[in-house]
């Protein structure tokens, strides 16, 4: 790293109790993630986080913290998404349903026909489009 370029000093809060680093980083991840986006090294990070109550503690101890804090963060937010609405289920998918009456036999016809349409490539040596591209 250059001799030029200042090091912006970094605040974290104190080290609750018995706190340990991974539960420390997984609470204040986003303050961590806008130091380090922000060109803050690992290094000065490491030193907040001796002023914040971690007396002991490597630069590679703090990029594993962050690293599985970071994959907790995403697991959460994908199961958060994943759980359907709560509320207004029954309406929701009764809205999605464009219409009630089951499918007749022309309409079952022409979905076959248009489904062999689209899958099937263009001839060799026509001009046609491929639809599924």
């Amino acid at each position: 790293m250059s001799s030029t370029r200042r090091e912006r000093p970094v605040a974290l809060p104190r080290r609750k109790g018995r706190q340990t680093l991974q539960g420390f980083v997984r609470e204040h991840l986003t303050e961590i993630e806008r130091a380090l986006f922000e060109g803050v090294p690992y290094r000065s990070l490491l030193e907040a986080l001796r002023e914040a109550g971690f007396r002991e503690g490597t630069s590679k101890s703090l990029r594993v913290a962050v690293c599985v804090a970071r994959k907790g963060a995403v697991e959460r937010t994908s199961t958060q998404v994943a759980q359907p609405p709560t509320r207004g289920t029954a309406e929701a998918s009764q809205r999605a349903q464009p219409s009630s009456r089951p499918l007749q036999e022309d309409d079952l016809a022409a979905l076959r026909k248009r489904f062999r349409e689209l899958v099937r490539p263009p001839r060799p040596g026509s001009d046609e489009p491929d639809l599924l591209v």
